[in-house]
C-alpha cells in the first residue's frame, strides 16, 4: 500500500511540473490587466504581427485566439506559475507617418506635439504582473505619468522586476525620482529621452 502511495505522489508532483495542475491559460487578474492595456499598446495582441504600419494598411482578419495570455507573442510566462514574468512592449504605440496611418483610439491622456502624439502611462495598469522581471516600454511616446501613478507604484508589488526598458520616448528628469523607488532593478535604459 506504501507503495501506491508514493507513486500517486510522484506522478502528482510530475502533472504539477509539467504545468497540468494550472487551470485554462493565465490568471484571470493578468488576463483582465493585458485586456486594460490593449488601447495603450495595440499589438500585445499575437494577432497582429510585427509590422505595425503594415498592419494598419492591410489589416488582418482577426482569429479566435485562446485565452491563455502566454501564448500571446508579447508575453512569456513562467513554465511553473503560469504568471506573467516578461512584457515585451516595444514600439507598440501606433504613430503617423507622412498623415497616411491614424489610430483611432482617443483618450485624455493623450496630446500633440506637431504630428507627434504622445501620453502619461498609468503604471498601476502593471500591478497584477506581481512576477513581472521584465518591462520593455520603448518608442511608445510616453511622456510622462497620469498624476500619483509613476513607476514608485509599482515597487511594493513588482519587488521582481529586474529589467526595465524606457527608451527612445519623451521621458524629462522627472521621471528619475519615480525610478527611484524599483530597488530590485538591475538593467534600466532611458536612452533616447528628453532629459536636460
Amino acid at each position: 500500500m506504501e507503495y501506491w502511495k508514493w507513486l500517486e505522489m510522484v506522478v502528482l508532483a510530475l502533472i504539477m511540473l509539467e504545468g497540468g495542475w494550472r487551470t485554462e491559460g493565465c490568471l484571470e487578474e493578468e488576463r483582465l490587466a493585458l485586456f486594460q492595456l490593449k488601447p495603450f499598446f495595440p499589438s500585445i495582441d499575437s494577432r497582429i504581427d510585427g509590422s505595425r504600419l503594415e498592419y494598419y494598411l492591410y489589416p488582418i482578419e482577426e482569429k479566435e485566439t485562446s485565452s491563455d495570455c502566454c501564448e500571446r507573442e508579447k508575453v512569456e510566462c513562467s513554465s511553473i506559475t503560469g504568471r506573467v514574468t516578461h512584457l515585451f512592449l516595444n514600439l507598440t504605440y501606433i504613430v503617423t507617418y507622412d498623415d497616411l496611418v491614424y489610430d483611432d483610439l482617443v483618450y485624455s491622456e493623450y496630446r500633440r506635439i506637431g504630428n507627434n502624439k504622445y501620453w502619461y502611462l498609468n503604471t498601476s495598469l502593471f500591478l497584477p504582473f506581481e512576477e513581472l522581471q521584465s518591462l520593455f516600454l520603448s518608442g511608445n511616446s510616453i511622456v510622462g505619468f497620469v498624476d500619483n501613478q509613476g513607476f514608485e507604484k509599482l515597487s511594493s508589488k513588482l519587488n521582481k522586476l529586474e529589467i526595465l526598458d524606457l527608451s527612445n520616448n519623451y521621458f524629462n528628469d522627472n521621471i528619475l525620482m519615480s525610478l527611484s523607488e524599483l530597488s530590485s532593478l538591475k538593467s534600466l535604459n532611458l536612452a533616447g529621452n528628453k532629459f536636460t
